[in-house]
């Protein structure tokens, strides 16, 4: 189950832009650096990286930081209002940090894949139909791409004719399984591997260029073709897809 959406902050002339609260450090601080050059207001961070958290406290100023379960698990609100929390955590954490987000009151932003099975996915979802004063937003930046749109248009518009299939490969050179220490990248049930990282991106992708056009069917093969590598050679295995190969039918639209 994928939410599809883009997100665009807007703001009325008398009103503030709303305050942020990011959850993870990584792509999260990556996030936080852009908020903050937009003028957007980061009050919070959390991570279980503490050395993370002390640098984006020093480039950021004023933030709280919070490295414990205990904080992020805290009964009450843990962000003020008119404040939007992003989380930007390892894919096996993002669902339930949502779904927690949501019973607090807030708007909340889960980065892409946003769920790693099905049954996460309905279960937020249903936390998302349940608090629906709230917003669960899901953000795919591939179709804010300059040529992505043109490619839209130009298919919207039928410029070359009706569309029979689209072909997407992506390369990575082990860039899936390159950590150097075991981390949930190695790891299928923890988000790790190519469909897990990439696919949700792909899928956007080819739904919005098709205008929202619906899935009918899908089949597939997941390979895990390297089990241990210079950094992994104990007792530990790489149980990440680093070959994914998927083919699917949309409806006719």
């Amino acid at each position: 189950t994928t939410l599809l959406y883009t997100i665009k902050f807007e703001a009325h002339e008398n009103m503030h832009k709303p305050f942020v609260y990011i959850y993870g450090t990584g792509w999260g601080s990556m996030i936080a650096e852009l908020l903050t050059e937009q003028g957007y207001k980061v009050i919070g961070m959390w991570s279980y990286d503490e050395e993370e958290l002390k640098e984006m406290e020093e480039k950021l100023g004023d933030i709280k930081i919070t490295t414990t379960d205990k904080d992020k698990n805290k009964d009450k609100d843990p962000v003020a209002e008119n404040t939007i929390v992003w989380v930007a955590t390892p894919p096996f954490e993002l669902a339930y940090i949502a779904r927690q987000i949501l019973e607090y009151g807030n708007n909340v932003v889960v980065e892409a894949p946003g769920v790693t099975t099905v049954e996460e996915g309905e279960s937020l979802l249903a936390s998302a139909s349940k608090y629906a004063t709230w917003h669960c937003l899901c953000p795919f930046q591939l179709r804010n791409l300059p040529a992505v749109r043109q490619l839209k248009s130009l298919i919207s518009d039928r410029k070359y004719g009706a569309v029979k299939s689209l072909e997407v490969r992506i390369h990575c050179n082990q860039a899936v399984v390159c950590s150097p220490k075991y981390s949930w990248k190695y790891d299928k049930n923890r988000g790790g591997g190519a469909l897990n990282m990439f696919g949700s991106h792909i899928i956007d992708l080819l739904s919005f260029i098709l205008s929202d056009a619906k899935v009918d069917s899908v089949q597939g093969t997941l390979k895990n073709f390297v089990r241990q590598n210079d950094n992994i050679n104990g007792w530990r295995s790489i149980t990440a897809d680093d070959v994914c190969n998927f083919q699917l039918m949309f409806k006719s639209h």
